[in-house]
């Protein structure tokens, strides 16, 4: 017998942790937009901050957009399913995005990802520049070839975490956190 899911429980914890923000679901332009509004209308308080987490809430939406394995369709339009979710403690605001991806590219992002965090904010500044100019890192699956990833870890000035939990033989759950100092 399965475990039941609880959505009472799911909505205390969320509660629990300081939740600004939470969306699971299609990613599409219109939500994308009323999401990035919601940010900026939270955040009002810390405009330096808020400007930040609006900045990479948009960096990782996207990434669901265009990247998520796992699609639906409302009428003849598929949208890409994914998961956004900014909780606060004292001193950050966490922003967390995850979605399906096929195990193939977990290499690959788990590569960035290392790369980006061992390299300080010159050498991330020279990587972007160099990644635009020729496409460096681009492949079959990468439209942005991994500036994204590159511009949070610029405008966070914080290292990227990830995880991956496997969810079959083909697909993983790909999340990424990270961190904004509040009241810069």
């Amino acid at each position: 017998m399965s475990k039941k899911f609880s959505f009472f429980h799911h909505y205390l914890n969320l509660n629990d942790s300081d939740v600004i923000m939470s969306y699971k679901g299609p990613m599409s332009d219109v939500i994308i937009n009323e999401i990035s509004k919601d940010i900026q209308f939270k955040l009002i308080e810390d405009p330096k901050a808020g400007k930040k987490v609006y900045a990479i809430f948009m960096e990782l939406a996207q990434n669901i957009f265009f990247y998520s394995s796992e699609v639906t369709k409302f009428g003849e339009k598929p949208y890409r399913i994914g998961s956004v979710v900014l909780n606060e403690d004292e001193d950050y605001y966490t922003l967390t995005a995850g979605n399906i991806v096929d195990k193939k590219w977990i290499p690959v992002l788990w590569d960035r990802c290392e790369m980006i965090n061992s390299l300080d904010r010159d050498a991330l500044r020279r990587m972007k520049f160099e990644q635009r100019d020729n496409g460096e890192l681009s492949s079959e699956n990468s439209k942005g070839a991994g500036i994204g990833l590159i511009q949070i870890a610029l405008t966070s000035a914080q290292p990227i975490s990830i995880e991956f939990r496997d969810i079959d033989e083909h697909n993983s759950f790909f999340a990424l956190a990270v961190n904004i100092k509040k009241g810069l």
